[in-house]
């Protein structure tokens, strides 16, 4: 007998709620569900054919729990998933999240019952509906670490918009400038391609180039929402725990792609004749 799926539609820039709301039901229901998230690697695996898994998953799902955001309703795909569930009679459950409320919803949203994501008593409305579709009593949940992860998504986001209108900058590549000066700091601080890179040596790389700290921590965190780096920690030469961060792969074809337009050269500056010794040779 195959398991319930609840499927979690999102946008992919919200994956990371989405994944965090995954784990959530997976640790209450000791894996008697099966969540559908696009964006995780266990849910469509390497080889599959990305739309037909989606279509299966919706088709087949017993819920559906749409991650709702000023952003993402406005995403034709989130509200053809939505029709989906609409059309099969399936609960359909919008959860609200960075400054969206069940009372913004546009319609059709608008007409479902909705829930806040960071509010443990609209999550109490949610859950009881999941146990019902495996016909099994609610056991107790904690929903604290999940409305956590939230919050800090919904603080970083924040963040960056703040940054952005406070300080307007250009796409380059589809990266900012800042990201696109970080991402180059940490591939030139790695002894090679898929090294580690010390998050120290690259605040103070950043900082040389007239960038402060906020503006390396938004990028890194960016950068990392866009695959193009790993964050983790390791050991330095003491034994303590350090920062670091990796390039991954797209990051490297990225920057593969884009390299004539990264200075490769540093600028030498042309001393003038006296200033060599007798041999000719520049003095170091």
């Amino acid at each position: 007998m195959k398991k319930p799926i609840v499927f979690i539609s999102h946008i992919t820039e919200e994956k990371e709620i989405a994944l965090a709301l995954k784990g959530l039901v997976e640790r209450t229901f000791l894996s008697m569900i099966d969540v559908f998230v696009a964006s995780d690697p266990t849910s469509i695996k390497l080889g599959q054919k990305w739309l037909d898994e989606i279509t299966y998953a919706l088709k087949s799902c017993s819920i559906e729990i749409i991650l709702s955001s000023p952003e993402s309703v406005k995403r034709p795909w989130i509200n053809f998933e939505g029709g989906s569930g609409w059309i099969r009679g399936i609960p359909v459950i919008p959860l609200c999240h960075s400054g969206m409320i069940p009372a913004k919803l546009p319609q059709p949203l608008g007409t479902l019952q909705a829930a806040i994501a960071t509010e443990e008593t609209g999550l109490k409305l949610v859950f009881p509906v999941l146990a019902e579709a495996i016909g099994c009593t609610l056991p107790d949940v904690d929903y604290s670490q999940f409305i956590s992860d939230v919050k800090q998504y919904e603080k970083i986001t924040h963040d960056i918009q703040e940054f952005k209108e406070k300080v307007p900058v250009s796409e380059f590549s589809g990266l900012t400038p800042h990201e696109q000066d970080t991402l180059v700091a940490i591939a030139e601080e790695s002894a090679i391609p898929g090294g580690n890179t010390d998050i120290n040596r690259v605040n103070l790389a950043m900082e040389k180039k007239g960038y402060r700290g906020i503006a390396v921590a938004l990028a890194l965190k960016m950068l990392s929402r866009k695959n193009l780096i790993e964050t983790t920690t390791d050991r330095d030469w003491n034994g303590n725990d350090t920062p670091v961060a990796t390039v991954s792969e797209e990051g490297w074809i990225w920057l593969e792609a884009n390299h004539s337009l990264i200075p490769l050269r540093n600028q030498v500056k042309h001393m003038a004749k006296h200033e060599q010794d007798e041999s000719g040779e520049i003095p170091f």
